[in-house]
């Protein structure tokens, strides 16, 4: 047999707005008691309504995107960022970050194994494994898929710096008693695929633009024996060359996963690194307790998906308003929306620093409760500040259209709609996966602009 899974620990939900937000809403309230000129209406739009993080229906990340509508009831499934929210006056350039309020929603759909640190490996062996410990990173395993029949993800993004080139290797291995059926759909490249790494055409931005199009074809299916192991995907990577793949695995019963880098693309070579296990040498980094904003990710994280729905109310007059975007323990913000980890390598970050390979899902409700159409711009940005040469390489899909989403230093705002929203309500749904090549935080805005 070659090895056996252990269970895996609890899931956290996502932490509650926090008593700031509270606070200013209840503070709205009075004012508007008070004879402020915010409107109010029976609906209670003067105060958010809170609900439990992660509560929102569960959602198909492949379903078609809500198409934008004009008129009717707010359908934002009760949480209401209230007109009292907005800052008075024009938006001057990005937000800043002491203006930028919780993101409603959570974590939804199935954890993803990722696999990049070490992001730049200099020799062969496993990179990560669910099935084990690693003999100097630690680690625990943990059980995928969570049910029989189930399906999780698969995350990865190396960087070979040995000296010679290299194969990233998606090992699976049968732990059970009984034959298993596992498949892989998804995309995976190398920079030598893409043509470099240039902006909008590297591996990142590309696996980006399959995930969030459900450009995801099968990548290979095999019926595992007990005690044996087969390689549903392989890339071969030039050294000094990049590689970001993201995939879907399903399997009949559990399973053990191995990112392996290995001298080609048998199965052969793979189970020579994995049984006993081999560490792949190379740049682990530590993220540290509690881990930076940077953080490297070896684990299982426990979503794929930040969904998100809620209805704006406008204010009148010129204003805007800045909710904050992936953001993680130690980034500064109030507000944490990486996924915790269900079992990581030792020293590798605790939650899903970046989010990289996973999915945000924001519906929003634009609400005009006037008599006639408001001018209104609903945009992306990248606030890093880092040393980062691209702060976000990738595609996203604004009401069912593809829209790149790529920022550089000097360039990192995109707007995702501009135009007339008439009276009733207008609404817009962002869905974009988080590429390789991203650095945050990020931020969305609202602004009304009459």
């Amino acid at each position: 047999m070659i090895d056996a899974p252990r269970r895996r620990g609890p899931t956290r939900l996502a932490p509650p707005w926090p008593r700031s937000l509270l606070l200013l809403s209840v503070l709205a309230l009075l004012a508007a008691c008070a004879g402020s000129n915010e409107r109010s209406s029976p609906g209670g739009f003067d105060a958010p309504r809170d609900r439990p993080p992660g509560s929102t229906a569960p959602t198909d990340p492949l379903r078609p995107d809500v198409p934008p509508t004009d008129g009717g009831v707010p359908d934002g499934g009760g949480d209401v960022l209230p007109a009292s929210a907005f800052v008075k006056g024009p938006l001057i350039g990005t937000p800043s970050r002491a203006a930028l309020l919780p993101l409603f929603g959570g974590g939804e759909g199935e954890p993803v194994l990722t696999s990049n640190n070490p992001e730049a490996f200099t020799g062969e062996g496993t990179l990560y494994t669910n099935a084990r410990a690693l003999p100097s990173r630690g680690g625990k395993a943990t059980r995928l898929p969570r049910v029989d029949g189930g399906s999780f993800g698969v995350y990865l993004h190396h960087l070979n710096k040995s000296a010679k080139e290299s194969f990233v290797t998606v090992l699976v291995t049968n732990p059970g008693a009984a034959a298993v059926d596992v498949s892989l759909s998804g995309t995976g490249y190398s920079q030598a695929d893409t043509g470099g790494v240039g902006l909008g055409s590297s591996p990142d931005y590309r696996v980006s633009r399959d995930w969030i199009t459900g450009q995801r074809p099968a990548s290979g299916a095999a019926r595992i024996e007990p005690g044996k192991g087969a390689v549903l995907w392989s890339k071969r990577v030039a050294q000094n060359h990049e590689v970001d793949g993201r995939f879907t695995m399903t399997a009949s019963a559990a399973v053990n996963v191995y990112v392996v880098a290995a001298p080609d693309a048998t199965a052969t070579a793979a189970l020579t690194l994995t049984q006993p296990i081999r560490e792949a040498p190379g740049d682990y980094r530590e993220s540290g307790a509690p881990a930076p904003p940077f953080g490297r990710t070896a684990g299982v994280y426990a979503h794929d998906t930040w969904r998100s729905v809620f209805d704006a109310e406008l204010p009148d007059g010129v204003a805007n308003v800045a909710l904050m975007v992936n953001t993680a323990t130690g980034g500064g913000l109030p507000q944490v929306q990486a996924f915790p980890a269900l079992a990581r390598l030792d020293k590798s970050a605790a939650e899903a620093v970046g989010m990289y390979g996973n999915v945000y899902d924001i519906d929003v409700g634009l609400v005009n409760r006037g008599t006639a159409a408001r001018s209104v711009r609903v945009a992306f940005h990248s606030l890093s500040t880092g040393s980062a040469s691209r702060w976000w390489d990738g595609a996203s899909m604004v009401d069912g259209a593809l829209k790149d989403v790529l920022h550089v230093p000097g360039s990192v705002t995109t707007a995702l709609f501009e135009g007339e929203v008439l009276p009733g309500e207008r609404r817009l749904r962002f869905r974009a996966m988080v590429p390789g090549l991203a650095s945050i935080p990020q931020a969305l805005t609202i602004e009304t602009l009459d």
